[in-house]
């Protein structure tokens, strides 16, 4: 075993997963291509939701030389509308000075003018700002101090000593453009993507296969009509301004506030849901400073957060007749399960006496704790399910995965395929039908005909499988395709009650907002039945969204429980004991040459496993010498594919031990990462447990710590004696550990 104290953890590098010699390349003037595919989708499906300025847009891009076109997209695809001239050059274009002049004459880019010389100055480097103070006799900072302290003082200098018209003519304006048309062009942008996050460089990624897309049988618009879009886009910015705001500037946020009321009423379920929300998230942001305009706010959002708020401020300012009407209200005609939820808890308690929450009664009703080690801190279902492994239950991560799959797989076509779905392009994964909950309301013949045709687990099952094989791998939006995807949902149809998935898929369709999450953390089955639990370490707490999914699978027959955890030594809980030897100490540029694991079980030494692996590189002398294995002991050895599964398996349902942990653990993830695979487990250093459970001792090296416990270890620095060794260290902490 190599000194692995101060070895350093690393991530690793996007290199290491999609190495550059398997990318793809891209065509010389790719990203031309791409405007041109997103500029004919806006034209030949979104013309009606153009005005004159994004008309004019297409109609002077067409007119522009190809070189022209070029930097223009080059432009566009920047971050700040603030270019620096001599960045624009590039191998494809023969002339970029020309073709900068030419879009600044048809005003697709302008010199830095007065307008925008505020927004400018807040993208500058620190040099810039040195540079552009030049002229300035007032005191300035140091040329030592950082950006930000230049910045401010930039900044304040504009309201008093500069001006715009000082520095018109200073380098740091004359070398940079500006891109005229972002508001424009963000719009076009909008319309594509339906929202503000998307760019063109995704058409790059797709073309390098770095990011999937989903076909689409016939691309359509993401809005119906102009003012639709319109108002959509409004909102939206208003709602990015408002969310980005300092939370501290009260002014700026009042003038946001004022905005917002001002505004047209919204136009679209897009426009108005950032409309309620944009009204919830400054409401509680102003309302300790500004109680009236924070309860303006809160009072004419819809928000199911401002709606929940305003009643408890109700109540809590003794306007106790609106609170109850409010509440009423709400349990009369529910807009959410989430807010029903709310209702009627809150009425119970403050109108009817009744003194706890359904939160609450819940978690007292769960039982008592299950111990579990402290080494699943962050993980505590990990935890639970190796505990029902070794009991011998089937057990599954389940969460909201399980339940995603099966609702999408469910209604495939009636998603992804059927016209009402509406998805735009290739980009849009996640169907409209479901951002706008309205999927039963579009769809209920389809979908009531649809769950009127399984009759039975097996045919169900049989369905779901046939899904799973015609569009495996079918980027989607719902849920992440896995290689166990088939076996937990079909291990799931054949033990579960039939009508009551059913009965839940239907309330998934008609409420899928309010079901799409929250849902248990472990399916078992126990006895031919399936049990759904919601794990919850000390300290946390039962979520509403949790209890809204929980509630609802309960009324559709499941059986659903939540199992709370504490932390404390578990006798029968199983330890892999884990020794690597390698080529080096960086797990990024080094590899494995030997892997040794023990199995304990039961507080003994149940199992061991040895390899020697091909690292298909060379090994060092110095490692040679160290650990006694050289080139030719290894080169016959196998590769670590070709034993990743056994090592998968043998170490399964354990926690993972090694002394030094994060040395062992780092490079077995590394290598699994080399293979495009996740290797996950819970882990303890039996070096900072000894510290901790076996102080005293002068050092704690694997070699001196064994020698002062008088532990056998014959031969030092190769894999499976170490770990032999590394396990009897545990065994001696787990009995103080155990008296403790």
């Amino acid at each position: 075993m190599i000194d692995k104290s101060n070895v350093a953890t690393q991530n690793i590098s996007y290199a290491n997963v999609c190495r550059s010699d398997v990318m793809k390349e891209l065509p010389e003037k790719y990203y031309l291509t791409h405007f041109i595919e997103f500029a004919e989708f806006i034209k030949s499906t979104s013309s009606h939701l153009l005005g004159d300025d994004e008309t004019a847009f297409f109609a002077e891009f067409a007119k522009l030389p190809e070189d022209a076109q070029c930097i223009l997209v080059r432009i566009v695809n920047r971050k700040s509308p603030f270019v620096r001239k001599d960045t624009l050059v590039y191998s494809e274009v023969a002339d970029s000075g020309a073709a900068i002049n030419l879009l600044r004459k048809v005003g697709f880019v302008s010199r830095i003018s007065k307008h925008c010389f505020h927004d400018f100055i807040g993208q500058l480097n620190k040099q810039d700002l040195i540079d552009l103070s030049i002229s300035l006799t007032i005191d300035k900072p140091a040329k030592s101090a950082n950006k930000n302290k230049w910045l401010n003082f930039v900044s304040n200098a504009l309201s008093n000593a500069l001006s715009y018209d000082q520095v018109k003519k200073s380098p740091v304006l004359t070398s940079h453009i500006y891109f005229a048309k972002q508001d424009t062009f963000h719009y076009l942008l909008f319309l594509y993507f339906g929202h503000l996050s998307g760019r063109l460089n995704q058409f790059s990624m797709r073309d390098l296969g770095v990011m999937q897309t989903q076909s689409v049988q016939q691309q359509q618009a993401n809005f119906s009509d102009k003012d639709e879009a319109k108002s959509a886009f409004y909102y939206a910015n208003l709602f990015k301004a408002i969310k980005e705001a300092n939370k501290s500037d009260i002014p700026l946020l009042q003038t946001l506030a004022e905005q917002l009321i001002a505004s047209d009423k919204p136009i679209g379920f897009l426009a108005t849901q950032k409309y309620h929300h944009s009204l919830y998230k400054l409401a509680i942001v102003l309302i300790e400073q500004e109680s009236t305009l924070g309860e303006t706010l809160l009072s004419q959002s819809q928000h199911p957060a401002a709606r929940e708020k305003y009643i408890r401020l109700l109540y809590k300012s003794d306007r106790k007749a609106q609170c109850e009407a409010l509440l009423l209200a709400i349990l009369d005609d529910p807009d959410s399960e989430t807010l029903l939820l709310f209702a009627e808890d809150f009425y119970a308690q403050k109108f009817n006496q009744k003194r706890t929450s359904v939160l609450t009664d819940m978690l007292k009703k769960s039982g008592e704790p299950i111990g579990i080690d402290e080494a699943y801190l962050g993980q505590v279902e990990t935890g639970v399910k190796d505990r029902y492994i070794k009991q011998h239950r089937l057990c599954y991560f389940t969460e909201n995965k399980l339940w995603r799959a099966l609702f999408a797989l469910t209604f495939w076509h009636e998603l992804f395929q059927h016209p009402a779905s509406q998805r735009a392009n290739e980009f849009s994964y996640y169907p409209k039908v479901l951002k706008q909950d309205n999927f039963y309301d579009l769809l209920h013949t389809e979908i009531d005909h649809k769950l009127s045709e399984f009759t039975n687990s097996q045919q169900f099952c049989d369905y779901i499988s046939a899904t799973i094989d015609q569009y495996s791998g079918e980027p989607n939006g719902l849920f992440y395709w896995h290689n166990e995807l088939k076996d937990v949902l079909t291990t799931f149809i054949q033990h579960a009650p039939f009508e009551s998935i059913k009965h839940h898929l239907l309330a998934m369709s008609k409420t899928f907002k309010a079901l799409c999450d929250g849902y248990p953390d472990l399916m078992y089955i126990e006895q031919g039945e399936v049990f759904f639990e919601e794990i919850k370490a000390p300290g946390d707490s039962l979520r509403r969204n949790q209890l809204v999914s929980i509630k609802q699978l309960i009324n559709a027959g499941f059986n659903v429980s939540i199992q709370r955890t504490e932390w404390r030594f578990n006798s029968e809980q199983n330890y892999v004991v884990v020794d690597i030897e390698t080529t080096g100490g960086k797990k990024d540029t080094h590899r494995i040459t030997e892997i040794g694991m023990v199995r304990v079980e039961q507080g003994k030494i149940t199992d061991s496993w040895q390899t020697l692996v091909n690292p298909e590189r060379h090994i060092p002398k110095m490692i040679t010498e160290l650990t006694g294995i050289s080139n030719e002991m290894v080169k016959d050895a196998p590769k670590f594919e070709q034993i990743a599964e056994k090592l998968d398996t043998f170490s399964r349902n354990a926690i993972f031990v090694a002394h030094n942990v994060n040395f062992d653990y780092g490079f077995i993830r590394q290598e699994f990462a080399r293979l495009n695979k996740k290797y996950t487990r819970a882990k303890i250093c039996t070096v900072q447990q000894a510290r901790k459970y076996l102080p005293g001792f002068k050092s704690y090296s694997l070699g001196k710590l064994c020698c002062d416990l008088n532990i056998e270890l014959k031969n030092h620095h190769r894999a499976l004696d170490d770990a032999k060794a590394a396990a009897e260290i545990l065994l001696r902490i787990n009995h103080v550990r155990a008296e403790q």
